[in-house]
């Protein structure tokens, strides 16, 4: 027998179908013994949400018995190898796990942990066109005026023809570059390194690896970082690299805060060199109320939440963690397996 711990909060529903997978399956789960969800879909619950002693005990004692663990345990991430020393997996609930595997001190370990890679992408991609449509629309002119009931005839723009720069070209940059070539956009990826046979050249019109990003970054109307934080990507969005975009280039970011200097980033929009930005990620979360953010009329800030959609991010948290415990019951390799050392 396999015994599955779920450390997160999962419908009933779910949990069955968990349960169903294989006969070879022992899954543990207390829904008190988790945190609530704030909304369908949550898998952190409120910040201030604690066990009681007793829950706490009966945590420890289903930990100590698990193999595998579907997402890291709240409270228990800095001593998870200690209080699982069986464990041989998590399955992760985020994209980006990469920071909570080291907090985890799993790199130097034998214990495989996997990404929720492609359970958000649709719902990122979504915001990100989003940001750039409100932008080229002039969509905040049309609400003044439509506050002021002024009747203000200007022209617009469009996204044909304009160039739409991706950092990073995982599941969230390909799923951005698919919906932005209907558009008319011409797409430029980049990546840490670019092979001849690589899978992302089939939606981007040109690929560049990370060495290359300022001559990327320098003919783009448009920069959009989906980068998880790794040591090599923190602040690689840094003022060099700002510096590099064109005035009048408008930001988007749905990756992780740290990869951008976000001050740098203030400056940059407060001069004009930027037109905009639309962040739903930033260095700080949540964002301190002194952040120069808040108070900026060309900036869209957004909570850290545009990819939680009820209903469907648990179905398909769900149908992944079933798929990899049929996979690991067999012997097969993993899907969305994280290197630990690249840390994504």
């Amino acid at each position: 027998m396999v015994t599955v711990m779920i450390t997160s909060y999962f419908e009933e529903e779910h949990v069955e179908r968990i349960r169903g997978v294989d006969d070879r399956l022992r899954v543990l789960y207390r829904e008190d013994l988790v945190p609530p969800p704030r909304w369908s879909g949550d898998h952190t619950g409120p910040p201030d949400w604690r066990r009681s002693e007793k829950g706490e005990q009966e945590f420890l004692d289903m930990l100590a018995e698990a193999e595998v663990l579907y997402d890291f345990p709240r409270g228990h991430v800095k001593d998870l190898i200690r209080v699982a020393p069986k464990v041989r997996w998590v399955q992760a609930s985020m994209a980006g796990a990469g920071e909570v595997a080291e907090k985890a001190g799993l790199q130097s370990t034998g214990v495989i942990v996997t990404t929720a890679s492609g359970v958000y992408s649709g719902p990122l991609a979504e915001f990100v066109m989003m940001a750039l449509l409100q932008h080229v629309k002039g969509l905040d002119r049309l609400r003044r005026d439509k506050a002021e009931k002024r009747w203000r005839e200007a022209h617009t723009e469009t996204l044909r023809g304009k160039t739409l720069c991706i950092l990073g070209m995982g599941s969230i940059g390909r799923a951005v570059a698919v919906r932005a070539r209907p558009f008319g956009m011409r797409v430029a990826g980049v990546k840490r390194t670019v092979r001849e046979d690589d899978a992302a050249r089939e939606d981007v019109d040109e690929l560049y690896a990370t060495r290359d990003l300022h001559a990327a970054l320098r003919g783009a109307d448009y920069v959009v970082v989906t980068l998880p934080n790794t040591p090599e990507t923190y602040r690689l969005v840094d003022a060099a690299a700002i510096s590099a975009m064109k005035p009048g280039a408008y930001f988007v970011n749905v990756g992780r805060g740290k990869v951008v200097d976000e001050g740098v980033l203030v400056e940059a929009l407060q001069s004009g060199h930027l037109a905009g930005a639309a962040l739903d990620v930033f260095e700080e979360e949540p964002l301190p109320e002194e952040s120069s953010l808040w108070d900026l009329e060309n900036v869209v800030v957004s909570p850290h939440s545009t990819d939680n959609v009820p209903g469907l991010t648990n179905e398909l948290q769900s149908k992944l963690f079933r798929d990899n415990l049929r996979r690991y019951l067999d012997g097969k390799p993993l899907r969305n397996e994280l290197d630990k050392r690249l840390l994504y």
